[in-house]
C-alpha cells in the first residue's frame, strides 16, 4: 500500500475514535499530510514520519496505554513538521452578523443586539486576548439610543483595542439596487456617526464589511476609495481568487478577501486550517483569515469557539491560531505581490430579490429621489430667498433610507414584520421631503413676479373674470408620495403655475395638475409662457376631493430651465384662438403625436406597431408586441424569495382584453387596457404626450395570485421585443453604467451555476432565468433591418430593478409572488409604472440617464395668485456640461454654508466638467476644493472656479465631489 494510502487509512481510523488525544492527534495528522504535499522536497520523508507517528499511537490505544504520553510521543516524532507549522497564522476574527429585521421584528433586533454584546463583554472579562469586530452603524446607534450603560462598556472595549469598529456603511446594504448617491451617504454618515459619538477619525475604520450582500456592482471601488476605504470582506461574490485587487471601471482599487468557501458565521474545531495552504499557494502569505461566531440573529463567539482556540494554538503541530482583526489581517495581505486584478461586477447571485417585494422596492426608489430632490430644491431656496435648509430633518430620512437597504430588507427577503416596520419608516421619510420640497418651492414661488408673463389684451380682459375663489383648496392633494400637493392658492386673483426642474439639464414634460373650484366647470383654458408662447390645456377628468370639485388639466411645460422654473398664466380659451391638438387617436387603439404613431391590438392590449415619423421606420418585429403582459408560474423551489425557480408555465396575454381610450388630446392621449387571470385584475394605461418621445405605462394590478410549495411562484413580467439586431445591452449601476451579453447562454447566473435550490430540470425547460440588476434603467440599441441605421429603446422604471435583455426583447419583472419567508408579499393593489424612450439614428449614455432620472423625478408645480415679485418669471441657476457627466447629488456642507456637489462620468471619457452657477446659488467669495466623501479638502485640487463657472477635471467613469464655500 502506497504511503498516501496508509496515511488516509490512518486519518479514517483515528476520525472513528472519541478520545480528545485521538482527535487532536489526528487534526494534527490531516494538517501535516497537507503541508507535506504543499512541500514537495519533505513529502516522502515527512509523509513517513506522519505514518510512524500515527502508528506508535494507535499502538498505545491497543494496549490501553496511557494516552497523553503516547500523545508526546507522536508529537515528538513530527516535530520538524511542527516548527514549519508554527509558520503560518490563522487570524480568528471574531464577529456577530445580526441581520437588521430579517425573520423577525425591530423590538427583537435590539433585544439581540443587547443579549449578545453583553455577551461579548463579559467573555472579554474571562479572556483577556479575546478581540471582537462588529460592522453596521445602525446597531452602534441602537446602543446609543436603548443601552446607555452597554454603550459605555463597549466603548471602553474600543479604547482598549479589544473592539475592532467594521463599520464603514449604516446597515450592510444591498449593493446593487442602492443608488451610488446613497452609497455616498452610507459611507459619510457612518464616518460621520462614529467621529460624534466614538471621537473615531475617519480614517479608522477602512474596510466595506460587505459579508452577506447578494452581488457587487462593478463601480464600488470608485466609490469606496473617495471615503477612504481600502479594503472589502464578501461572501457572495464570483467565484473568483480569493484575495484580489478590485478594479473600479476609474481604475480605483481596494483589495477584497472573498470568503465564499467559508464564510462570516465559523465555528472554531479542527478544520479551521482547511483552505490555509490553498492561500499561500495563491498568494504566498502563511496567514489565513477566518471569521467566526454564531451569527444571523447575532449571538457571535461563543465560550467554547475561545476555548478551542486558545486549545489548539498550543498543539505542536498545527498553526498558530491567533486572536485578531481585520485590520491586522489585511494589512499584512496588502504586502502579497503580484495579486490578480478584477475589473468586473461580482454578480450575479439571488436574481429573485430584485423584485421580491415590490412595495420595499418603491419606497427605496421613492425615497432616494425625493431625498436628493428636496435637498437641490432646499439649497435653491435657501439662495433665492432665504429658506432656512432643513438639515436635520433630511439627515434624518436619510438615515431612515439608509437602514431601508439592509441586505435582507431591500432585497425583500425577509417576513411580514419586516416589511411593515420598514414601511413605516417610509411614511416617516416622505414628510420630511415632502415638507422641505413643499416649503422650499412654496418660498420661492411666493417672491416671483408672474405677473410679467404677458398674455394677449383680450386673453387680459378674460383672465380677469377668471379668479381663484376665496377658498382655498386641495389641501395634502399629493399625485405620488413626496411630491409638493396640488393645493389651490385661493384669493381674488389670476391664476399661474410655476413649474420647477431639480436637474441641471433643460427640460420638456407635461404638467398634470388641478383647477379647483371652477365656477364653469365646462370652460377650456390654455397657459402662456414668459415668452409669449401659448399652450391648450387639456381636461382630462372631473371629481371631488373633500367637499371641493377639481378639474384634472395637463399641459406642456416646454424649455424649463436647468435647477430652476418657469412661470405659466392661465386664460380661458375663449380669448384665445389656435390652439394645435399635437396629440390625437382615432378611437380604434391608434395615437400618435409629432415623434409616434402607435397601434395598440384590441385582443392583447399590447402595441403592434410603433412607428418613428422623423426617420419613417417601424420599431416593433413582424409578430411582435410591446409592453405584452405576462404570467409565469415557476416550479416549486426553496429560497423562494431569493432565487427564480424554472419555468413552468408562460402564458402571455394575447387574448381577452378590454380596450378603451381615457385622453384624446389635445395634449395627451392614452388608453386604458383590462384583462384578468384567476382573481387577480389588471388595468394598463398607456399614455403618449405631447412633446415627449416616450410612451408612458402605469399598471393599476389587484394581484391575488399566491405562490405555495405545492404549486409554485406565480410571477408577471411586461416584454418589449424591437425590431433591431447586433443589440448592445447596457444598465444603470450605482453612478455608472454597464454593458452585458444579450447571448442567455452568457448571462448565466451564479445561482442557476452553483446551487442546489432547483428541481431537476425538466424536458425543454430552461433554469436560467437571465434576470440581472439595474436601477432607474436598461437600454438596448442595435441595427434596423438595413444593418445600417441605428435604433433600440430604453426601458424606464420607478420601482423594479430586475431585467432580461436577450437578443432583442426586452423584459422587465413587475411583481412575484414568493412564499418564503414572508407567505404573502405582493397580495392585493399595486400601482407600477414603467416607461419606453425608444430611439432612431445616435444614441447616447447620458440620454439614457437622463430619460431614466426625468422619469423617476418629474417636474414640481405649485400654483400661484398673477402678482408682482422680486424674482423674474423663469430662471437657470445650475446648468451641468458636458452632458456625458451627471449629478449624483447637490446639499449643503456638513459643517459649514457650502455648497456641495458630486459629479460623475457616464460615457468612459476623461472630461472636464462645467457647471454654470448663478451668483446667487454660490455662498459670497465662494471657492472651489474638490474634497473626499466627507467632505475633506483633497490634493491636487482638480476644481477651479472662473467667472462664475465651476470646473472640475474627471477621468473617465470617476467621480468627484467639490465644495464651493
Amino acid at each position: 500500500m502506497k504511503l498516501t494510502a496508509k496515511i488516509d487509512s490512518l486519518l479514517e481510523a483515528l476520525a472513528a475514535r472519541s478520545e480528545e488525544e485521538a482527535l487532536r492527534l489526528r487534526a494534527e495528522l490531516h494538517f501535516a499530510n497537507q503541508l507535506a504535499a504543499h512541500l514537495p522536497q519533505h513529502q516522502i520523508a515527512w509523509q513517513e514520519l506522519i505514518l510512524r507517528a500515527g502508528e506508535l499511537f494507535q499502538a498505545a490505544l491497543a494496549k490501553g496505554a496511557d494516552l497523553p504520553e503516547a500523545l508526546a510521543a507522536a508529537e515528538e516524532l513530527l516535530a520538524p513538521m511542527g516548527r514549519e507549522a508554527k509558520t503560518y497564522t490563522i487570524h480568528c476574527i471574531g464577529h456577530a452578523h445580526i441581520d437588521m429585521n430579517w425573520m423577525w421584528g425591530w423590538p427583537e433586533t435590539v433585544a439581540v443586539i443587547n443579549d449578545t454584546f453583553t455577551t461579548i463583554d463579559q467573555l472579554m472579562d474571562e479572556f483577556p486576548d479575546f478581540l471582537f469586530s462588529q460592522s453596521q452603524a445602525s446597531i452602534y446607534q441602537v446602543l446609543q439610543n436603548h443601552l446607555p450603560e452597554l454603550n459605555a462598556r463597549i466603548k471602553q472595549r474600543i479604547k482598549e483595542g479589544r473592539w475592532e469598529v467594521t463599520a464603514s456603511h449604516w446597515v450592510e446594504p444591498d449593493k446593487n439596487m442602492s443608488s451610488g448617491e446613497s452609497l455616498c451617504r452610507h459611507l459619510l454618515y457612518t464616518r460621520r456617526f462614529f467621529k460624534h459619538v466614538y471621537d473615531f477619525p475617519y480614517e479608522k475604520v477602512q474596510i466595506d464589511w460587505s459579508a452577506d450582500a447578494f452581488g457587487h456592482a462593478a463601480t464600488l471601488p470608485t466609490i469606496l476609495k473617495q471615503a477612504g476605504v481600502r479594503w472589502y470582506y464578501l461572501h457572495r461574490s464570483a467565484h473568483g481568487p480569493k484575495l484580489f485587487w478590485w478594479q473600479g471601471p476609474d481604475g480605483a482599487r481596494v483589495l477584497v478577501f472573498d470568503d465564499c468557501a467559508r464564510g462570516y458565521n465559523g465555528a472554531i474545531n479542527t478544520e479551521i486550517a482547511r483552505g490555509l495552504l490553498d492561500f499561500e499557494r495563491t498568494t504566498g502569505l502563511k496567514i489565513y483569515p477566518f471569521v467566526y461566531g454564531v451569527g444571523d440573529h447575532g449571538g457571535g463567539p461563543t465560550r467554547q469557539y475561545l476555548q478551542a482556540a486558545i486549545r489548539m494554538n498550543a498543539w505542536p503541530i498545527f498553526p498558530q491560531i491567533k486572536f485578531s482583526t481585520v485590520a491586522a489581517f489585511f494589512a499584512l495581505a496588502e504586502q502579497a505581490p503580484d495579486l490578480p486584478v478584477i475589473s468586473h461586477e461580482l454578480n450575479f447571485l439571488h436574481e429573485g430579490c430584485y423584485t421580491s417585494q415590490g412595495q420595499l422596492k418603491y419606497a427605496n426608489r421613492r425615497s432616494e429621489n425625493a431625498l436628493v430632490e428636496a435637498e437641490a430644491y432646499a439649497w435653491l431656496g435657501r439662495s433665492l430667498v432665504g429658506f432656512p435648509y432643513p438639515s436635520q430633518a433630511l439627515y434624518e430620512a436619510w438615515i431612515k433610507t439608509l437602514f431601508n437597504q439592509f441586505h435582507d430588507i431591500l432585497p425583500g427577503s425577509c417576513v411580514r414584520a419586516t416589511r411593515d416596520y420598514s414601511l413605516g419608516l417610509f411614511q416617516e421619510i416622505m414628510p420630511r421631503t415632502s415638507m422641505a420640497k413643499t416649503r422650499a418651492l412654496r418660498a420661492i414661488a411666493a417672491q416671483i413676479n408672474t405677473a410679467a408673463v404677458k398674455v394677449p389684451p383680450a386673453a387680459s380682459s378674460a383672465a380677469a373674470d377668471n379668479r381663484l375663489g376665496t377658498m382655498t383648496a386641495g389641501h395634502g392633494d399629493l399625485d405620488q408620495d413626496g411630491a409638493v400637493t396640488r393645493r389651490g392658492p385661493g384669493g381674488d386673483a389670476e391664476l399661474a403655475f410655476t413649474v420647477f426642474n431639480p436637474h441641471p439639464w433643460i427640460r420638456s414634460e407635461m404638467i398634470n395638475t388641478r383647477l379647483w373650484d371652477r365656477p364653469d366647470s365646462e370652460t377650456a383654458y390654455v397657459v402662456y409662457d414668459d415668452a409669449g408662447q401659448m399652450q391648450s390645456v387639456q381636461l382630462n377628468e372631473r371629481g371631488v376631493y373633500w367637499t371641493h370639485t377639481f378639474s384634472e388639466i395637463s399641459f406642456p411645460a416646454t424649455q424649463v430651465p436647468a435647477l430652476g422654473y418657469r412661470t405659466y398664466r392661465l386664460v380661458p380659451l375663449a380669448a384665445a384662438s389656435g390652439a394645435e391638438q399635437v396629440c390625437h387617436g382615432d378611437g380604434r387603439g391608434r395615437m400618435e403625436n409629432e415623434f409616434f404613431k402607435v397601434q395598440v391590438e384590441a385582443s392583447s392590449g399590447a402595441i403592434i406597431s410603433l412607428w418613428d415619423k422623423s426617420q419613417g421606420v417601424e420599431l416593433v418585429p413582424k409578430g411582435g408586441r410591446l409592453g405584452l403582459l405576462e404570467y409565469v408560474l415557476e416550479a416549486p423551489h426553496v429560497m423562494t424569495s431569493w432565487i427564480m425557480g424554472q419555468p413552468l408555465e408562460v402564458r402571455p396575454f394575447l387574448s381577452g382584453a378590454s380596450v378603451e381610450y381615457l385622453r384624446n388630446g389635445p395634449q395627451q392621449c392614452a388608453v386604458r387596457v383590462q384583462h384578468k387571470l384567476n382573481d387577480s385584475t389588471f388595468s394598463l394605461t398607456i399614455a403618449l404626450s405631447a412633446g415627449q418621445p416616450r410612451l408612458d405605462f402605469t399598471l393599476d394590478v389587484h394581484w391575488l395570485e399566491r405562490g405555495t410549495p405545492e404549486k409554485g411562484v406565480p410571477s408577471l413580467k411586461v416584454a418589449f421585443p424591437l425590431a433591431v439586431t447586433a443589440g448592445v445591452a447596457r444598465y444603470e449601476i450605482p453612478n455608472g453604467n454597464v454593458v452585458r451579453s444579450v447571448k442567455k447562454a452568457e448571462v448565466l447566473t451564479h445561482t442557476t451555476r452553483y446551487s442546489n435550490c432547483y428541481t431537476e430540470t425538466r424536458e425543454g425547460i430552461d433554469p436560467n432565468p437571465a434576470e440581472v440588476p439595474a436601477l432607474q434603467w436598461a437600454d438596448l440599441s442595435g441595427l434596423l433591418a438595413d444593418g445600417k441605421t441605428p435604433a433600440g429603446a430604453s426601458l424606464l422604471n420607478t420601482s423594479r430593478y430586475g431585467h432580461s435583455i436577450i437578443e432583442n426583447t426586452m423584459r422587465l419583472t413587475l411583481l412575484r409572488s414568493s412564499y418564503e419567508p414572508d407567505l404573502l408579499p405582493e397580495f392585493g393593489q399595486q400601482t407600477i409604472r414603467f416607461a419606453l424612450r425608444p430611439h432612431v439614428g445616435s444614441w447616447s449614455v447620458f440620454e439614457a440617464a437622463r430619460a431614466g432620472h426625468d422619469f423617476n423625478t418629474p417636474l414640481s408645480t405649485v400654483a400661484v395668485p398673477v402678482r408682482t415679485g422680486q424674482l423674474p418669471s423663469a430662471a437657470r441657476t445650475l446648468e451641468l456640461l458636458p452632458p456625458n457627466i451627471m449629478l449624483s447629488g447637490l446639499k449643503k456642507a456638513e459643517d459649514s454654508d457650502a455648497l456641495i456637489v458630486r459629479l460623475y462620468e457616464m460615457e468612459g471619457r476623461a472630461t472636464t466638467a462645467r457647471l454654470w452657477f448663478d451668483p446667487a446659488l454660490l455662498p459670497s467669495g465662494a471657492q472651489a476644493q474638490v474634497t473626499d466623501i466627507m467632505e475633506r479638502p483633497l490634493s491636487p485640487n482638480g476644481a477651479r472656479l472662473e467667472d462664475g463657472i465651476l470646473h472640475v477635471d474627471l477621468p473617465a467613469h470617476g467621480m468627484a465631489t467639490v465644495s464651493l464655500g
